[in-house]
């Protein structure tokens, strides 16, 4: 017995396209010369320059958009580089503060260490804060990682209709996803993200 691919709708099949291939045709790369121009300074004094770049362009359409398998990673890279070097400044400023406190004939008391710790640790608080939102953003990177498999079964089994505007599965890839039946490409996102667990994110 074969699949049936015929739009549920119309019951056509003329204009059904599989999901895979209606995302890869909505996407376009193009590449083109940009002009930037701008004043310098130089010894002889102002000078202007010209020059090109080379620029690389991804296009896709808001169709194509509408069927994305899920979220996309959340670069952690520069944030990660950023809370490192805003922890230079508290590591610079320990040596000096621990140097103070234990020099003689200074009281060694918790509230002095504490009051000598204080100007290190007010200026940790901004690499913290941003090492944590690179780890909040690294594990949400692990939770998309996670549901990628699951999303790719649902997503890549859906055929849709440019008839219709509709989406539809001829046979159910996982539980609760309905075979046989349009649904809108809303729809069709809501789906393909619950069965990846990206529903909440």
């Amino acid at each position: 017995m074969g699949l049936d691919i015929n739009c549920p709708q119309c019951h056509r099949l003329d204009l059904v396209q599989s999901v895979p291939a209606l995302c890869a045709d909505g996407m376009s790369t193009s590449y083109g010369t940009n002009l930037y121009s701008g004043v310098g300074i130089s010894t002889s004094g102002l000078v202007p320059i010209v020059g090109t770049a080379t620029i690389e362009r991804t296009h896709t359409t808001s169709l194509a958009r509408a069927f994305e398998r899920g979220p996309a990673l959340v670069p952690t890279g520069r944030l990660t580089r950023i809370g490192v070097l805003l922890l230079l400044m508290p590591l610079l400023t320990l040596g000096p503060a621990i140097a103070a406190f234990l020099e003689p004939g200074q009281p060694r008391t918790v509230i002095s260490f504490i009051g000598t710790m204080m100007m290190p640790a007010l200026l940790a608080i901004p690499a913290v804060a941003t090492l944590l939102g690179a780890r909040s953003r690294r594990r949400l990177n692990a939770r998309i990682a996670r549901g990628r498999p699951h999303a790719h079964a649902v997503w890549s089994t859906a055929f849709y209709c440019h008839r219709c505007g509709l989406a539809f599965w001829p046979y159910s890839p996982v539980t609760g996803v309905p075979a046989r039946q349009s649904v809108t490409p809303q729809q069709f996102r809501w789906l393909v993200w619950n069965a990846a667990g990206y529903h909440n994110l």
